[in-house]
């Protein structure tokens, strides 16, 4: 009986699969900042573009990139840059220049969204029309920006009213989305999004514990209005809100019900004035999961619930041509309930009912960045950001200075050297990693101190052939304190009550580097190749003793190479490919596995000492346009994943046989065909 109830309390953490496993052109010349204005109708081959210190991507252009499963996925994408790791088939989370994925802020017109993951990983929760871009900043941020120690990645709806009624979407055989474009008069716009999926037949390729049936569904909803209010104020509200529901059953009377959902909902007033432009955000963010585990003879319950709301100001202002200055100041509130367990059943070791417990801190910070062109070859920015956050009448005090030096030696070619100290006020744990959403938020305490960084990055950009080739290449080095890991000691909810910090550990953390990007922007042939050698090093003294940082990071891939090519190879013909070549990532390797008094024992070695089997795999896309004016558009695509059927392995198991079985998610190629049309 002891076994079969550690089966279920590993189905509630989410880990069953890891039973016998431990846990531009540069320019010179400063401008009015006028984000609100859209140009319609641009052409450029370009998938990304380098501006000064962010990465901009045109959602238009994702049509022409390879697509998943039939679909766009914009994160999927992301991943594909250089500095931006790549994920296994669990995870469309952005692990930027070794952080974690929590440590990064994704959001919505600057409202956050907490968990953009369907299907174990396999698709993001956003619906590529609805936006018009997506900006990426992984290292060099200014003092105005906000409280993460990784990245940003920000997408924005679309603003300008378009000039008459559209709609664009895509029907397929894992999910179909649709977009209505509504002008409302000359100066006011509705943009509706929606997604559902019918992906039931994906079940049996995935590779769940034996004997065991999965049905899942998700659903994602996008909601933007925009209004004109005047010739220097506009106004746009967004909401968005996604579901999924998984259940898994089981031969044996064992019910699985899984459900998670997001909220991201925003109001954003922006005011341009003479010399720059105002910007006042409201918004809210709310993330939640819910996994029970229903069994003859015992039932198992996690809840986990993390949310925040607040307003965020933005000053950018030009104060003469060669100096701008860009000030901000935020208030957040948070509210969370890290993790809820309840077992009953059994009653040697039943849980006693205790009440939800909601937890709450508040954070307020202030930036202020000043840019100076001083000559055509040197400028800088220099800022800082100043936050206080109480948690249970407790304040903690931080101070960030931030500068960047930017070098630009000849025409075309520019440097940049960054230092910056950053703070974070929560923490994301889990009693294991299995790829399903039973993580938990947790905010900073006396205990589990805030996350700070100290960055420095170096960076070379260049534009060559006409502009025709673009590389990019980086140095990167990142000390952080304070940060929380799983010890992934699931046993102990057998022999005493739940709480989530008897889970976790404090410790530090370095991430050191290097990437280069070399993208062709124009020609027959365009798209790019990244690659990424890095170290995600932590130091956790609680888990084996050691002093030093002797530990890889869970998600980290020493080596990391993409190949992304398009090519328009006739009028209605365009072709895609993504490649992707990866160190394996570190897991904790049983060194001696026997049966003692028939149980199976396992003896480790070293924490995250051993590396899963090298990662590779190759996407193709081909598309026919039947139509393809301007205003309208019709298509169908082909895509396979995982061309050659290449089996990466995700985890290992050892079975009673104390052999080791090598599981993996999508063991065989799988083909889409999708039709895709815009009117």
């Amino acid at each position: 009986m002891r076994k079969h109830l550690i089966y279920i309390i590993l189905l509630a953490s989410g880990s069953l699969p890891l039973i016998g496993q431990a846990a531009t052109d540069s320019t010179l010349t400063i401008s009015k900042s006028v984000e609100e204005i859209e140009v319609i109708q641009r052409r450029s081959s370009s998938f990304v573009e380098q501006q000064e210190d962010r990465q901009v991507v045109s959602a238009e252009q994702l049509k022409n990139m390879p697509k998943f499963l039939g679909t766009s996925d914009p994160l999927r994408y992301m991943q594909s840059l250089a500095g931006i790791q790549t994920n296994s088939e669990t995870s469309t989370g952005l692990h930027i220049q070794g952080c974690d994925d929590y440590q990064s802020l994704v959001s919505i017109n600057g409202a956050a969204v907490y968990y953009p993951n369907h299907l174990l990983g396999l698709y993001s929760t956003f619906i590529a029309p609805h936006f018009r871009s997506i900006s990426i900043e992984q290292a060099n941020h200014s003092g105005v920006m906000g409280n993460r120690i990784g990245g940003f990645a920000d997408f924005r709806t679309h603003v300008a009213v378009p000039e008459r009624f559209g709609m664009e979407g895509n029907i397929g055989l894992v999910n179909s989305d649709l977009t209505l474009a509504i002008p409302c008069g000359s100066k006011h716009a509705l943009w509706v999004s929606g997604r559902t999926s019918y992906l039931n037949w994906l079940m049996d390729l995935l590779v769940p514990p034996e004997g065991y049936k999965i049905r899942y569904y998700y659903q994602d909803y996008n909601l933007t209005y925009s209004g004109r209010l005047s010739d220097a104020d506009q106004l746009v509200v967004s909401g968005f809100y996604s579901r999924d529901r998984m259940r898994v059953n089981s031969s044996e009377n064992v019910d699985i019900p899984i459900l998670w959902h997001n909220i991201a909902a925003s109001a954003y007033w922006s005011h341009r004035m003479e010399q720059g432009n105002w910007r006042s955000t409201l918004h809210y963010s709310l993330y939640g999961n819910e996994v029970g585990v229903q069994t003859p003879m015992a039932d198992v319950l996690t809840t986990a619930m993390f949310s925040s709301v607040g307003l965020k100001n933005r000053l950018d202002y030009t104060l003469a041509d060669k100096l701008s200055l860009a000030a901000s100041l935020d208030y957040e509130h948070y509210m969370t309930r890290p993790m809820y367990f309840r077992l009953t059943g059994i009653k040697r070791f039943e849980t006693p009912a205790e009440e939800l417990h909601t937890e709450h801190a508040d954070e307020l910070s202030a930036g202020i960045d000043l840019r100076h062109v001083v000559c055509p070859w040197f400028a800088y920015n220099a800022g800082a950001h100043a936050s206080v956050y109480v948690r249970s009448l407790q304040p903690y005090i931080a101070l960030d200075p931030r500068v960047t030096l930017h070098f630009y030696p000849a025409q075309g070619h520019a440097i940049a050297l960054h230092y910056g100290r950053y703070h974070q006020y929560f923490h994301k744990s889990g009693l294991t990693s299995g790829g399903l959403p039973t993580d938990f938020f947790f905010l900073a305490n006396g205990t589990f101190l805030p996350e700070e960084a100290h960055a420095v990055n170096l960076r070379y950009f260049t534009q060559f052939y006409h502009k025709q080739y673009t590389i990019t290449a980086e140095l990167y080095f990142k000390q952080i304190f304070n940060i929380a890991e799983s010890t992934g000691n699931v046993l102990k909810l057998l022999n005493e009550p739940f709480t989530y910090d008897r889970y976790v550990t404090a410790g530090d953390g370095r991430n050191y580097g290097a990437t280069l990007m070399l993208q062709r922007n124009t020609g027959y042939v365009t798209g790019y190749v990244s690659y990424s050698l890095g170290w995600a090093r932590r130091r956790l003294p609680a888990i084996e003793g050691r002093d030093d940082y002797a530990y890889a990071a869970s998600h980290e891939r020493r080596h990391d190479l993409k190949v992304v090519l398009n090519s328009q190879v006739a009028k209605n013909w365009n072709i895609g490919l993504m490649f992707v070549l990866a160190s394996g990532i570190p897991y904790t390797k049983a060194q001696e596995v026997y049966m003692l008094n028939g149980k199976m024992i396992c003896r480790y070695g070293t924490y995250n000492g051993a590396l899963l089997p090298l990662y590779h795999r190759l996407d193709l896309s081909v598309s026919y346009d039947i139509i393809k004016r301007d205003d309208h558009e019709l298509g169908i695509n082909l895509s396979l994943y995982n061309t050659y059927a290449h089996k990466n392995v995700q985890f290992i198991v050892y079975r009673e046989d104390l052999h080791p079985w090598y599981g993996v998610m999508l063991s065989t190629i799988i083909p889409s065909i999708s039709i895709y049309g815009k009117f």
